[in-house]
């Protein structure tokens, strides 16, 4: 039980860390609507990765930035409330079935996304037709999705067997 509390631990401080930057990305979009866009522009042209020259390329980077963040934020969550679930709770629920399934799909679709995104961004803003993701990096998470949705089969699967040895006792 020690590796499941190191666990739960670990995601609640990615957790939470991701919410401070999702925060932060929020006051930067905050900051250059209302304030200054200029200095959250010098303070974004020194990075590397994308050339944003203006206010309206800054925002649109900025709200991607924030519905990606809170999507990652969202399965996140999604995983920690399944592990208090699996380690408090009985096994093979409902609640586990379709929150492996919902991380999954939330895992595939939000890495699809930002591999799009990111070529858009890298078209429109560096004025460059390339596809720039790490490989393992896009497989490993791809993977990890349908591995998810595989143990929500699984799990669906002994819950049904579960309910219907209930049903014979």
């Amino acid at each position: 039980m020690k590796s499941s509390t190191w666990l739960r631990n670990i995601f609640s401080f990615v957790y939470y860390i991701m919410i401070l930057g999702w925060v932060i990305i929020f006051a930067f979009l905050v900051f250059s609507i209302f304030i200054d866009s200029d200095k959250i522009l010098e303070i974004v042209s020194d990075s590397e990765g994308l050339i944003i020259n203006t206010q309206r390329a800054l925002i649109s980077v900025l709200i991607y930035g924030l519905i990606s963040s809170g999507f990652w934020i969202y399965i996140i969550r999604l995983a920690r409330n399944l592990m208090d679930n699996l380690r408090e709770g009985p096994l093979f629920t409902r609640f586990q079935v379709a929150s492996l399934k919902l991380i999954g799909k939330f895992l595939i679709l939000i890495t699809i996304i930002d591999t799009i995104a990111n070529f858009i961004f890298e078209m429109i803003f560096n004025n460059q037709l390339q596809i720039k993701f790490e490989f393992s990096t896009f497989l490993l998470v791809i993977s990890i999705g349908l591995f998810m949705i595989f143990l929500s089969n699984i799990f669906e699967k002994a819950k049904s067997y579960k309910e219907e040895n209930e049903l014979t006792v």
